[in-house]
């Protein structure tokens, strides 16, 4: 398979329709068609790290989540786009299409809080985050236990927590979680669960009764990486042949560091 053929199987799970009209995702990065992709590296972000693994690796393809190229470019002169060229390397990207699809970014982070009768959030037209049920309401201090497991994520922020408070209905939105804050608040959500909010929104969550939990862009994006590689692979899966070896290498991870951890 070639990239463009890898693009339109990958597009048949993924809508282009479900992408905001701001965004820019597809095919990054092009150098040479009709190259057979044997070798797949998927990430949350194309980065120098990314690309020179991919390099060295000898990998043919980049898939990632967010875009490589967001703005328009008046000359090539990024490192590691020249690597990429150099390398005959080709990148897709799938951001708020991704976010938005069944079984995507929004999808994958209210399935690992085992959320149940979930349903759509709608920024603008689109569908980026989720609300459902917690089968077992749960305290918050076992909520932040929960969203750290399913994360990993190295710090949580929160605001209007509640010791005694059950919680039951969540509504989610992974990375930044501005946007779908008042489709969440209009939700009913006990708790809202996201990457990241402004601090005017999180005041307002508070006075008007609902818990924020942020736990980070990196880490509630993180997980749709798992996605994307298991969707290369059921792609490239010819004849009960795996065709496309796929891999995940992490970007950006965000780490805590302990107080006799941080540097002098």
């Amino acid at each position: 398979m070639n990239t463009l053929q890898i693009y339109t199987a990958l597009r048949g799970l993924i809508p282009a329709e479900n992408a905001a009209s701001w965004d820019n995702e597809g095919v990054m990065c092009l150098p040479d068609p009709d190259r057979e992709i044997k070798r797949a590296l998927v990430a949350l972000d194309i980065t120098d790290t990314v690309v020179n693994h991919a390099v060295r690796e000898g990998y043919d393809i980049i898939v990632s989540h967010h875009p490589v190229i967001f703005k328009p470019l008046r000359r090539i002169d990024s490192p590691k786009l020249v690597s990429m060229i150099r390398a005959g390397i080709s990148a897709l990207s799938f951001h708020t299409s991704l976010d938005c699809a069944d079984g995507g970014t929004a999808d994958t982070l209210a399935r690992l809080l085992k959320l149940i009768n979930t349903e759509k959030l709608y920024d603008e037209g689109i569908p980026c985050g989720r609300v459902g049920k917690l089968e077992n309401p749960l305290y918050f201090n076992e909520l932040t236990n929960l969203v750290t497991a399913v994360t990993d994520a190295a710090t949580l922020e929160v605001i209007n927590a509640q010791s005694k408070r059950r919680y039951e209905r969540i509504a989610v939105c992974p990375g930044d979680g501005k946007s779908l804050y008042r489709a969440a608040l209009e939700s009913g959500a006990d708790a809202y669960i996201c990457g990241a909010m402004q601090y005017n929104d999180l005041c307002n969550a508070s006075e008007r009764d609902m818990t924020v939990i942020t736990a980070g862009h990196y880490a509630t994006e993180r997980p749709v990486c798992d996605v994307l590689a298991r969707y290369l692979r059921k792609i490239g899966t010819v004849n009960n042949k795996l065709t496309v070896e796929c891999d995940i290498h992490e970007s950006n991870p965000v780490v805590n560091l302990s107080q006799e951890e941080k540097p002098q």
